[in-house]
């Protein structure tokens, strides 16, 4: 099973097409809140970078596959207590309408500076995050919507994940 993730993660980050991509960066804000996931009821925001790898194919005229690198610092706060993330990880984004639709699939390890919040212990520091979302990109503005969950996969043994509900705005350049 590692060998299989090893592989898809260098798919992810080295070409595989000879289709050269642009250089995209976006730089933008989510805010949002927790799902149904834990007890205590959670305020979340994200300071987020996105940066494109070089692997991308056309699926078709208007339909493309592609790859970037997601980086994000956020925070969350809960019972009186706040902490904070940081997360760097990769991205598959399906580009449809020529560009004004995406979605998005990613994976990003993830620091928590805090893992006890109330009622809820997600058990400690190293998580994982995985997300699914889409964007509607206008010209430079981009907005977004991620459903993300965080968890330690088993790390420790306390493995209270969190799912969250992330609305943004980005800016393309």
């Amino acid at each position: 099973m590692k060998r299989y993730v090893l592989l898809f993660l260098l798919c992810l980050v080295f070409p595989l097409s000879g289709l050269a991509q642009p250089t995209m960066v976006e730089l933008g804000l989510r805010g949002g809140m927790d799902g149904t996931s834990v007890q205590e009821n959670y305020s979340v925001g994200e300071v987020y970078y996105l940066h494109n790898l070089p692997w991308r194919t056309e699926l078709s005229p208007d339909v493309t596959l592609s790859t970037r690198l997601d980086t994000g610092v956020g925070y969350l706060e809960a019972a009186s207590r706040s902490g904070a993330w940081v997360a760097v990880g990769v991205d598959a984004v399906l580009g449809m309408a020529g560009g004004l639709v995406e979605l998005e699939a990613g994976f990003r390890p993830t620091w928590l500076s805090r893992h006890e919040f109330g009622e809820d212990d997600f058990g400690g520091a190293v998580q994982f995050s995985s997300h699914a979302g889409a964007a509607l990109n206008l010209e430079r503005v981009v907005l977004n919507y991620r459903y993300q969950h965080i968890s330690n996969a088993g790390l420790y043994e306390e493995n209270r994940g969190i799912n969250l509900h992330l609305f943004g705005i980005g800016v393309r350049f």
